[in-house]
């Protein structure tokens, strides 16, 4: 495969102000990193992509019109429904049904484009799938983790790789201890179409708008990237590290959630400025990891407060000037200090360290929390709770919203509910977690995705599986 480097040098020199800023690191050597990415392929250590080698002879899609003709935000749209129309092609439905383990837990949603269905694994390949047969066109090895959705736009597929290994720098703390950096391939057959290495890793999902790739990473850095030559074309300091919270694009202002200060951001893209900090003190946790879902000019994000006993908040904020237009209190979470005192930290079923994404449709915002075993609709306007449905386990994923029906992972199970009601209709175990094998739990499960009459969501052992099933229920 031919790999083209010639963006490396010229971006590390561009930053060497950066750079210098996180050379005193604890344990951490970020110039070593920026050398090594420099000189040339770095991959993640792995026994290779689930499938076939990588670099196989890739094939093509047999039904090209299924998904959307671009993937360029998280789960799809700003609105995080990821609720797909079939292809007028196939009459307007469209049914599949299989499964494609991959070595590594699926930690976002799958995206389907063109008839392909992409997907990041924590194994660090990127596999594209034929969403009617489940059959592998390619797979690509990364050089870390791949935790962001794949983007799909003007004939390319972009992601972020790196891990969330954590470092203190004189300027704080920043995440990503590894490899780390921002991908395109060509999306037909998975060649390399070129890499920026950055310092910090690239686990959100970036945002795709007008040829430019907008991320916010581990370094406290947010990035305006050249999609069709991987030029770094701007960046600003933000102040707070991201784990993986996506941007939410609305207007000109790229909104997300960070850390080390919690602070939600707004960084207007026109200016290349921070356009304004909301700083969040009593957040612990979780800000981080979350993607703001918006309509119109108002993002919706929740808020774990606390160090122990955790206040859950759910806050529409006005994505122009950041100004809080409402806060709902969902619930208070006593299972972090339980599972604190037990000292079983993420392994636990409620994880209070976490937040739920939530999903706007219709009026109504839908989300649930890791740390209680709800799931709310909101008013979008008022923060009103319109209902609240308890479940057998927490959820973090945003819902889908098909019709009248919801569906949403929780950390193993599947639940469908009526989206007037909160009524739960059923229910499927889809996913098995192995005790101490280091997955996180929940925070790393994959919401769902609607195609015509196909479910497709992350499942399996450990969350390593891609499954395509008919919307009635699991095989």
């Amino acid at each position: 495969m031919m790999r083209r480097w010639q963006h490396r040098t010229v971006w590390i020199s561009a930053t060497a102000v950066a750079a210098g800023m996180l050379m005193g690191a604890a344990r951490l050597d970020y110039a070593a990193l920026a050398r090594h990415a420099a000189a040339g392929p770095h991959l993640f250590q792995t026994e290779g992509c689930a499938g076939h080698p990588q670099g196989g002879a890739a094939a093509r899609a047999t039904a090209p019109a299924v998904g959307l003709t671009a993937w360029t935000t998280f789960d799809g749209s700003t609105a995080h429904n990821a609720v797909l129309p079939a292809p007028a092609a196939a009459g307007g439905t469209f049914s599949a049904s299989w499964r494609f383990p991959t070595g590594g837990s699926i930690v976002t949603a799958p995206t389907v484009v063109g008839g392909a269905v992409y997907a990041g694994s924590m194994d660090g390949c990127v596999y594209a799938l034929d969403a009617t047969t489940g059959h592998l066109l390619w797979s690509f090895l990364a050089d870390n983790q791949v935790m962001s959705e794949p983007l799909v736009a003007g004939g390319s597929v972009f992601f972020g790789s790196g891990n969330k290994g954590m470092g203190l720098t004189p300027t704080g703390t920043v995440r990503g201890t590894g490899y780390s950096g921002l991908y395109a391939l060509n999306a037909a057959t998975g060649a390399e179409e070129w890499y920026l290495p950055t310092l910090g890793e690239d686990m959100p999902t970036p945002v795709y708008h007008n040829g430019v790739l907008y991320e916010a990473g581990g370094g406290k850095i947010f990035y305006a990237v050249s999609a069709a030559t991987g030029k770094l074309l701007w960046q600003v300091a933000d102040g707070s590290y991201v784990s993986m919270s996506s941007p939410a694009l609305v207007g000109d202002i790229a909104v997300f959630g960070g850390a080390d200060p919690y602070a939600l951001v707004g960084v207007n893209i026109r200016k290349h400025q921070v356009a304004w900090t909301l700083p969040l003190a009593a957040a612990n946790s979780g800000l981080d990891d979350v993607s703001p879902a918006a309509a119109g000019n108002t993002v919706y994000i929740q808020v774990p407060e606390g160090s122990a006993v955790k206040r859950v908040v759910e806050l529409a904020v006005d994505a122009r000037t950041g100004a809080v237009l409402w806060q709902t209190v969902l619930g208070t979470d006593v299972w972090n200090l339980v599972q604190r005192a037990a000292g079983r930290g993420e392994l636990q079923a409620y994880d209070g360290e976490e937040t739920g994404l939530s999903t706007v449709v219709a009026g109504r915002v839908y989300v649930g929390s890791p740390g209680l075993p709800d799931l709310w609709a909101l008013d979008a306007r008022t923060g009103a709770v319109i209902w609240r449905s308890h479940l057998s386990q927490p959820v973090r994923t945003p819902p889908a919203v098909a019709g009248n029906e919801l569906y949403v992972t929780g950390n193993s199970t599947l639940f469908q509910l009526d989206a007037s009601t909160g009524r739960l209709l059923q229910s499927h175990v889809y996913n098995t977690f192995t005790e101490g094998s280091g997955i996180m739990i929940p925070c790393t499960t994959a919401g769902p995705v609607i195609v015509g009459k196909t479910l497709l969501l992350a499942g399996g052992d450990n969350g390593n599986t891609v499954i395509a099933t008919a919307l009635g229920g699991l095989p």
